[in-house]
Order: C-alpha cells, then sequence, then structure tokens
C-alpha cells in the first residue's frame, strides 16, 4: 500500500499513522487488494467531525482514497483512523457506492450499500443506522483492540 501522510510534520507520528494503516488495511482485505490501494492521510487542525474517507477514483474499481483525520491525540486518531479504513474497505470491494442520478430539479445522490440503493426507515437516522456506519463503528473496536495488542507484541519483541 502506498501512504502519504499531510498536514503533520512529527516522524514518529506519520510512521505510527502509516503503521496502523497498514495494519488495519490488512485486517480488512485480501493482501493483493491491499497491495494496489493509494491512500492519503490528511491530518487537519479544523476538520469539523473526527474523520472522512474520500473515494478519489469514485469507479468500481477504486484503488486511490483520502482519509483526512482531524488532529487530536495520536490514540484519537487511530481509533478515527480505523474506522475510516472500513470505509476505505467498503469503498475498494464494491459494498459502498455513490450513485449519482438525475431527478427533477438537478442531480440526486444515492448511497449503495451491497448493490442496492439505502435509505433509512421510518425512526432510523441516515448516518447512525446507516449501514456502512454501523460496520465501521462496530469494527473500529475490533481493529483497535487487535492494533494495541500488535503494538505491545511489537514492543516485546524489541526490547
Amino acid at each position: 500500500m502506498d501512504i502519504s501522510v499531510y498536514g503533520i510534520k512529527n516522524k514518529k507520528v506519520i510512521n505510527e499513522l502509516c503503521d496502523a494503516a497498514e495494519f488495519f488495511a490488512c485486517c480488512l482485505m485480501d493482501r493483493r487488494l491491499v497491495r494496489n490501494i493509494e491512500l492519503d492521510i490528511e491530518v487537519e487542525t479544523k476538520l469539523e467531525v473526527q474523520g472522512t474517507t474520500i473515494n478519489e477514483d469514485g469507479t468500481r474499481k477504486s484503488r486511490f482514497f483520502t482519509v483526512q483525520l482531524k488532529k487530536q491525540s495520536l490514540d484519537e486518531m487511530i481509533q478515527t483512523l480505523a474506522h475510516e479504513m472500513v470505509h476505505v474497505k467498503q469503498h475498494a470491494k464494491n459494498e459502498l457506492m455513490k450513485d449519482y442520478a438525475t431527478a427533477k430539479g438537478g442531480c440526486k445522490i444515492e448511497n449503495v450499500w451491497m448493490g442496492r440503493a439505502w435509505r433509512p426507515r421510518a425512526g432510523e437516522t441516515i448516518y447512525y443506522d446507516a449501514p456502512w456506519e454501523v460496520e465501521a463503528y462496530g469494527r473500529e473496536v475490533g481493529l483497535m483492540s487487535r492494533w494495541l495488542k500488535h503494538k505491545e507484541k511489537k514492543l516485546a519483541m524489541t526490547g
């Protein structure tokens, strides 16, 4: 995986974000797919959310993504990165796509999940009940747990 980090100068933080992104990608996707992904990580101080994922290709075989992270503690950025890497996986494997349809009054964007347009039902929210967010929040916890164990093991081996 080709990873670039922008918006931060601390080499230790850059290396940690790169290691975490690679680790999460390998947990979520086949190694052949991971090898072909280009990922830009942009750390921004004025981001209004914790993180976002942008599918830069916008195609069915997307391989270029930007993850924007709000500048905060390293642990918080890595947890957000875990969540956003689930979205990278969803786009790379065509589980989540944007469908642009022309509707009356302009262009209408629909989220397509597992091949079907998704809209919230009565009582659901457009964000927290979206299946891609449910997966991302759920997997974020497991990925973080695995990441912390991986780091512990790495520390034990080095000294």
